[in-house]
């Protein structure tokens, strides 16, 4: 049985140091306050798990970005082909066609619905 520093003395506490609760707040504090911030290292804001988050969307954002490079380097291109002293006359051709609807003569032209 256990003897509180407030409690009689019996037969079964005889012998026996009292238990002092004063000696037990700090420990008990100190492992709550240790209890509070690693649930907060983990599940925090900026914790474990949102840093893994994070980095799932950064590789997300990565490949978006990678997507947009490309893109943006076939449209140099075509920009590339279009420009200078001299454009590039088969593409200069395939775009008149394209967005004019030019055709030379005795030619046939078949429009093919786009895909969706």
């Amino acid at each position: 049985m256990i003897r509180f520093s407030t409690s009689p003395v019996t037969p079964h506490t005889v012998g026996r140091k009292p238990l002092r609760l004063r000696l037990l707040v700090m420990p008990f504090c100190m492992a709550l306050l240790g209890s509070y911030l690693t649930y907060h290292a983990l599940q925090g804001e900026r914790g474990y798990f949102a840093w893994g988050e994070l980095s799932k969307q950064r590789a997300e954002k990565e490949r978006e970005l990678q997507a947009i490079q490309s893109a943006n380097a076939e449209l140099l291109e075509r920009i590339a082909l279009l420009s200078g002293p001299t454009p590039d006359p088969d593409y200069l051709d395939e775009r008149v066609r394209d967005v004019l609807g030019f055709s030379a003569a005795g030619e046939t032209v078949i429009l093919i619905p786009p895909a969706d």
